[in-house]
């Protein structure tokens, strides 16, 4: 897959712990073909007892644990953040602050892989293409659905892929993105938008009809090598990065940089931002720094519609506002030292589905039932035009 030493970001959330499950088994056998045994390198990010840590650690054991691999966990302290963060949005020529909360974890990720290998494999793109957010549980119809889902398609090298980018570059390290292969984006985008309904009471429960379960189910039983991902990983709550590092990180984060804005400061944010004027102090800051070094370049900036991913959509969802997710109670996950929901019954039933199976019949329908509607179709040569 590469002529460089390369390895996994596993943040502990079913996407990278499918990216890792279907492709370490690969890596594997190509080393020992050359005669190299050496354990395969996975990087996490994350505060002490955070659910991506704890996640990650499940993924790794059920892996084969240290034979395979070596896992870098690089554990970071608000503290050590914030000096940081002039630096990151220098890297990253923005000032949208959701992207910038995310930034900041990927920024010690990148620089803890960079020490070690020249490429990583990641999961991002997935959410974009099964409606893996928390709030598409508030979508109300499939064509809202679909049309989100090419909506924050688009803003993908806005956002995400930006992110990805500019935080690994920053270190000289390149990031690829398996599950934005055109081929796979266009299969998924293909399958009837009903199938990736969200129900919110799964969500609740944690049980199946919850957020990306089509994809969930794809990955119940064992790989080729007969390794499964954890339950409580695959079934786990969609996180940020920015809220998967730490349940009350952001919070952190939000009074640290919002202390450095006057209320003064804030009466004035129109007249001195009127464009895309900082709604927070919190806002206000990483708009002031990004001014120090980028100023009369605010208008190439693309932020979100209404301060965050969830505010663009057709539908209303109280689960998001502009500073986050309400609940953060929702990322708690049974791998962490906290009382938390487990998954229901039906969740714990292991599929005897291998990833031998096609992937058409392991969704479970055929290849004509994945097709949907000439709207749904042309999801790939409208976003990709962006």
């Amino acid at each position: 897959m590469a002529d460089v030493d390369y390895g996994f970001f596993l943040s502990g959330g079913v996407d990278s712990a499918v990216v890792s499950n279907v492709l370490l088994p690969l890596y594997k056998e190509a080393k020992e073909a050359m005669g190299d045994f050496t354990p395969i390198p996975t990087f996490t990010v994350g505060m002490e007892n955070s659910p991506d840590v704890m996640a990650a650690k499940a993924v790794v054991e059920d892996l084969g644990g240290e034979k395979n691999i070596k896992h870098t966990i690089r554990h970071f302290t608000p503290d050590e953040v914030f000096d940081k963060i002039p630096q990151i949005i220098y890297h990253m020529e923005t000032y949208e602050a959701e992207l910038i909360r995310s930034s900041i974890p990927n920024w010690f990720l990148a620089e803890a892989a960079a020490k070690e290998v020249k490429m990583v494999l990641t999961g991002e793109g997935a959410d974009e293409i099964f409606a893996g957010y928390l709030y598409f549980q508030d979508a109300e119809t499939p064509t809202q659905l679909q049309n989100e889902l090419r909506r924050i398609y688009g803003m993908l090298g806005n956002i995400n892929l930006h992110r990805t980018d500019r935080m690994t570059m920053a270190h000289g390290l390149e990031a690829r993105v398996p599950f934005l292969d055109t081929e796979f984006t266009k299969l998924i985008m293909s399958v009837d938008p009903k199938k990736k309904m969200v129900d919110a009471e799964a969500v609740k429960s944690n049980s199946r009809g919850r957020e990306k379960t089509m994809l969930r189910e794809l990955y119940e039983g064992p790989n080729v090598h007969g390794d499964s991902i954890p339950r409580p990983v695959l079934w786990r709550a969609k996180a940020m990065q920015c809220e998967g590092v730490g349940e009350d990180w952001v919070s952190i984060l939000q009074r640290q940089v919002s202390s450095l804005v006057t209320d003064e400061e804030m009466e004035g944010a129109a007249e001195k931002f009127p464009n895309n004027t900082p709604q927070t102090k919190e806002e206000y800051y990483y708009r002031r720094v990004f001014d120090e070094n980028f100023a009369g370049m605010d208008h190439v900036v693309t932020p979100w519609e209404g301060g965050g991913r969830a505010m663009g959509a057709e539908w209303k969802s109280d689960m998001y506002t502009r500073e986050g997710l309400k609940n953060v109670d929702l990322l708690t996950h049974s791998l962490q030292k906290k009382t938390v929901l487990s998954a229901t019954p039906d969740v714990h039933k292991m599929s005897s589905r291998s990833l031998s199976k096609p992937l058409f019949s392991r969704l479970g329908f055929s290849k004509n039932e994945l097709r949907g509607s000439s709207k749904t179709t042309t999801f790939v040569s409208s976003a990709g035009k962006n």
